[in-house]
């Protein structure tokens, strides 16, 4: 696990760099090589989110997709990280505006087995979807009026 660690490292020095390219490549490699180097699928998946957590900085595109695949391959390969993601994917529907879809995917991560420190991250989230949520009525009630 040394290579991959060292690699996750460079990838993070890049970012801090502004250097998003090269840390995208060595975030993807890391990705990569988990599958070779380990067979706990914890370490995979930890790679994996280590990738969509860039990508939420980088491209709110690619992370959606990315996302989706990786709540996909959850349910077969480790269903324990599940709330993690529904976590994460929460965070990146809000920040697309989808704020309907980011209030499910919040709600979905309370109704997980509990964990105090990430269900106060997740109620604050939620309430703060939930209000801009209701910001934006307005702007659409004018819209449909007009």
């Amino acid at each position: 696990m040394g290579y991959l660690y060292l690699l996750k490292r460079l990838a993070y020095i890049c970012f801090m760099n502004r250097k998003y390219a090269e840390s995208e490549k060595y975030f993807k490699i890391v990705v990569d090589m988990a599958s070779l180097v380990t067979s706990n699928p914890a370490n995979i998946f930890n790679a994996k989110m280590n990738l969509l957590i860039f990508l939420t900085h980088t491209d709110l595109g690619k992370a959606k997709e990315m996302g989706d695949r990786m709540l996909i391959d959850l349910e077969e390969f480790l269903p324990v990280h599940s709330k993690d993601l529904h976590f994460m994917l929460g965070n990146i529907q809000f920040l697309t505006g989808d704020y309907d879809k980011a209030k499910d995917m919040y709600r979905q991560t309370l109704r997980m087995s509990p964990r105090p420190a990430l269900e106060a991250k997740v109620l604050n989230n939620l309430a703060f979807c939930s209000f801009i949520h209701l910001l934006d009525l307005p702007k659409l009630k004018t819209e449909l009026e007009g």
